[in-house]
């Protein structure tokens, strides 16, 4: 019984150390995401004058922006407002690609 006591401890500190560098990952992905989505949306702005396909892009490398920190909260959140928050951002993906559609037909 002893013998199972140290392995034990080993795979507790194991499996704590593996949740630690699972949250810095999200932490991480968290970040980039959010700057990611910031540096896109600061994209479209600026392309308010812009022509339809410059804006057709940006809105798509929005869009694509939205749908990675979205499966990274999907993947990463385990609090109350998870289901809240990813489900603001597929109103914000349906909103923009339903503008990418219009000005990219054109």
């Amino acid at each position: 019984m002893h013998r199972s006591g140290p392995s034990a401890a080993i795979v507790v500190m194991l499996m704590c150390g593996g949740v630690s560098a699972a949250m810095a990952d999200c932490r991480e992905d968290h970040d980039a995401a959010d700057q990611n989505v910031r540096r896109t949306r600061a994209g479209i702005e600026k392309l308010a004058d812009g022509t339809d396909a410059a804006k057709c892009a940006a809105y798509r490398r929005y869009t694509a922006a939205l749908g990675v920190q979205r499966s990274v909260i999907e993947r990463c959140d385990s609090g109350s407002n998870r289901a809240q928050n990813v489900s603001a951002i597929d109103t914000g993906i349906a909103e923009y690609n339903k503008r990418a559609e219009a000005i990219c037909r054109k």
